[in-house]
């Protein structure tokens, strides 16, 4: 049949062909023979109901919302991977934070602020990656925490994520190497830039953390600092921390120590943080109103003791316990508050993709007098006028 086109005939098909291949190439679908890497567009979405108990204004105030990722931060994600030869592959992801309730984009406004990196990945020497990401910190820490986990997330996060492990704090102008694994050790660093002429110091961060594993256990540990961290007009908005950190400080220094084990269904983990800010101005919640402290030297030293259990293929809950003090110090005065935070999930597996949840979480704050924080908080919510909070949540949760 071809033997019969003519030459304009001819090369209008190869034209048409040359399209579909493109279009093909770029949807990541295997067009061509020779076509090589992949292309993927993927995502989570989470979206629910809350109930508050007491939610800002006078005490006692109740609120059931409509709420977007209590648990996991909705997200869709460009991703790719191209094999450069049987060792190396390139890289790349493009994710966009959103929230369902009203569809505007997360993290500051920004079109891919959930993370955007390219890199080179190899199976003998490692990962090594450019762009805003996670920190090496969140990386091999986060796993021994419920919070920023499946297993509890967003609402799970120690007071005001003073330890940056529930997803809220990103690093940009970041380079990251990640190790390949070596009998049970693994390691990364992240340093982030200033991008300041002549001030090479100003607004960077770096961390680096590592894990081990043997058999059923596994630990890990991780140090990160901030410089001159804010998200102020008057801050260095080309820096690695200009927005979305919990603070705006003269510097943030936070170290964490994690375990685990575990038994058939059953993991129990356990993670002590400590954070040290200087010259602290403020707390930048993303649920609420900054709020504002006098430009003290504070630390933060929690200690969570969480557990899971699969009691079925498809139920999973999930429980945990932290317990968290603090130091304000400023010239006025010493101020030593304290928080507990009790918080439980479940977990139905209706697919492999989709689940439903419902959680709870309460947190009783004690001591806040002279700090300038108004109540207890828990994540992802307004503050209580009082010093206890209560949370009730039913949610669903699709992948795709």
């Amino acid at each position: 049949m071809f033997n019969t086109f003519s030459g304009s005939t001819w090369k209008g098909a190869r034209g048409w062909l040359k399209a579909v291949s493109c279009c093909a190439f770029a949807l990541g679908l295997p067009a061509a023979a020779h076509a090589q890497g992949t292309v993927a567009i993927t995502g989570l979405i989470d979206g629910g109901l809350a109930y508050v108990d007491d939610f800002g204004g006078s005490q006692g105030t109740r609120a059931l919302q409509a709420k977007s990722g209590d648990v996991n931060v909705s997200r869709w994600i460009l991703s790719g991977n191209e094999p450069l030869n049987p060792d190396l592959s390139a890289l790349f992801v493009l994710a966009n934070g959103f929230s369902i309730t009203n569809g505007a984009t997360g993290q500051q406004g920004r079109m891919f602020g959930f993370q955007s990196y390219v890199g080179l990945a190899s199976h003998a020497s490692g990962t090594v990656t450019f762009g805003r990401q996670f920190d090496s910190m969140l990386q091999f820490v986060q796993p021994f925490a419920l919070g920023g986990t499946p297993y509890g997330g967003v609402a799970f996060a120690h007071p005001f994520d003073n330890d940056d492990l529930a997803n809220y704090t990103r690093t940009n102008n970041a380079v990251k190497y990640t190790s390949p694994m070596m009998n049970g050790f693994q390691f990364g660093a992240t340093y982030g830039f200033s991008n300041e002429a002549g001030a090479f110091s100003n607004n960077r961060g770096y961390s680096v953390a590592g894990t081990y594993a043997h058999g059923a256990c596994s630990a890990g540990a991780s140090y990160e600092q901030f410089a001159g961290e804010s998200n102020l007009a008057t801050a260095n908005t080309q820096g690695a921390e200009p927005a979305g950190a919990p603070f705006n400080a003269t510097r943030q220094r936070t170290a964490g120590l994690g375990g685990a084990c575990k038994w058939d269904r059953l993991r129990v983990s356990a993670i002590v943080t400590r954070t040290q800010l200087d010259n602290a101005t403020s707390i930048n919640n993303v649920a609420d109103t900054p709020i504002a402290l006098r430009g003290e030297d504070i630390v933060f030293r929690n200690a969570e003791l969480n557990a899971r259990y699969a009691l079925t293929n498809q139920w999973t809950v999930a429980a945990g316990y932290t317990f968290t003090s603090g130091s304000f110090d400023s010239p006025s005065g010493h101020a030593s508050p304290t928080w507990h935070q009790f918080g439980l999930i479940g977990i139905d597996a209706l697919s492999a993709r989709t689940e439903t949840y419902a959680e709870a979480i309460y947190q009783r704050a004690n001591g806040l007098a002279g700090t300038g924080i108004p109540g207890a908080q828990i994540s992802n919510f307004s503050h209580a006028a009082g010093p206890d909070q209560l949370v009730l949540a039913l949610g669903i949760r699709h992948r795709f």
